[in-house]
């Protein structure tokens, strides 16, 4: 049972710190977990981007809507919470 509750609050931390990322400005990708990189990587595919410092810099408001569609239909990709 205490793993069961130890693997929620990982996907809670997980999941709040997609959420947290929102009052970043600018939000590269390296700044999301490894394990969400992909599907926004799906997500973004065709839209312009920028790069600064080297980074590939994700708009604001791409990255909520991004959120929105996780909300609605969930990852293209299953996530392992395990660390």
């Amino acid at each position: 049972m205490a793993s069961t509750m130890n693997e929620l609050a990982i996907i809670s931390k997980s999941l709040s710190s997609l959420q947290n990322l929102t009052q970043k400005d600018p939000i590269f990708l390296d700044d999301l977990q490894k394990e969400f990189r992909p599907d926004l990587q799906n997500y973004i595919v065709g839209a312009t981007l920028s790069m600064r410092s080297g980074k590939l810099v994700i708009g604001n408001n791409l990255y909520k809507e991004w959120l929105k569609k996780l909300k609605k239909n969930g990852f293209d990709y299953e996530i392992d919470f395990k660390q």
